[in-house]
Parts: structure tokens; sequence; C-alpha cells
């Protein structure tokens, strides 16, 4: 049995089935961009919720600390 691809359709033309078929085509090229979209934003919300949690857990605690460095620019200015 002949498992090869093909299509049947008597009512369309050669050219309406070239024209459906180039429809096709750009709707599925759209669908793929948008899965692969859909990755790259769930990548990015993954790494933003993960920024979240770290500040989330910083302005938890009842005192807030703070790491300070003094500012190179003051050294400058205290010369």
């Amino acid at each position: 049995m002949n498992k090869k691809p093909y299509f049947f359709n008597p009512n369309l033309s050669s050219e309406e089935l070239e024209d459906w078929l180039a429809e096709q085509k750009i709707a599925l090229a759209h669908y793929n961009n948008l899965k692969k979209e859909r990755v790259a934003l769930t990548k990015r919300l993954s790494e933003v919720d993960r920024m979240l949690e770290r500040g989330t857990n910083f302005f938890k605690s009842d005192k807030l600390s703070f790491p300070w460095d003094p500012s190179p620019l003051l050294k400058v200015h205290q010369k």
C-alpha cells in the first residue's frame, strides 16, 4: 500500500490548490513562530519570577539592610 501524502479535491483547480497551500504555509509559519515566541517568553518569565522571589525574601525580613560600598566619587571629593 502506498503511504505517500497526496491531495485530492475534485472541486479545486490546480491554481486554487496552489493558493490554498500557500495560505496553509503562511498560517503554519505564523503558528511555529508563535510557539518559538512562547518558549522565549516563558523562559524570560521564569527569570523574572526568580528575581522577584529573591526580592520578596529580601523585603520579608523585619529589618532591612542594604549593602553599602563607599562611592568612588566620594573618595575623590574627600582628597
